[in-house]
């Protein structure tokens, strides 16, 4: 027998092998686990697309809070315009921090402007965030999740072999609604002007 005649017992380990690799590659992951990662992701993905759609929305709130922060100046005090603390709002918008100058001349009436400016932006903001949030369908991805509800744990014993095991840690989801949405992106509280 030469040296450069292939071995018989190599070439059927390595395509035994390859058939293996092939077969499992056939497989993926069990159907509880597969609907519970499918689940995940579209929730994800909603609340992706909402945050998105969001400070989209919010940059006119961003310019607005800016231009409030540079007419305050120095003085930065929210009593000069508002019936109470307005901290909240850099926040709630995820604005960045606003920037005082060291300035100590505030001109009132700038202020006002901006204030009356700043509460006109946070209601047309909240009046076009309440029209898209109500106007979201999420037919497809609560249908998902009734099915992840209703399945999960069925399949889940099919391959564990124990319903005990199987409802074990199992959380539903919840169905996502307009309600569901506000608590995840709430509407902003407008502060009151003097």
């Amino acid at each position: 027998m030469s040296d450069d005649a292939p071995d018989e017992s190599l070439t059927s380990v390595r395509s035994t092998e390859a058939e293996l690799k092939e077969l499992m590659g056939l497989f993926d992951a069990p159907a509880f686990a597969r609907r519970g990662r499918d689940v995940e992701w579209a929730v994800a993905r909603t609340l992706e697309i909402s945050r998105r759609q969001r400070m989209e929305m919010l940059e006119m709130v961003h310019c607005r809070l800016r231009m409030w922060a540079a007419a305050t100046s120095g003085y930065h005090d929210w009593q000069i315009a508002f019936t109470a603390p307005i901290n909240y709002l850099w926040q709630i918008t995820d604005a960045k921090d606003p920037f005082w100058s060291n300035s100590t001349k505030v001109r009132p009436r700038v202020v006002h402007s901006a204030s009356r400016d700043l509460v006109s932006s946070l209601e047309r903001f909240n009046k076009r965030w309440e029209k898209w949030v109500n106007k979201l369908e999420a037919d497809t991805i609560n249908r998902q999740i009734d099915h992840y509800n209703k399945y999960y744990v069925l399949e889940k014993e099919c391959v564990v072999g124990s319903a005990k095991l199987a409802a074990r840690l199992f959380q539903p989801v919840s169905r996502i609604d307009t309600d569901w949405l506000f608590s995840q992106f709430p509407l902003i509280q407008v502060p009151v002007l003097k």
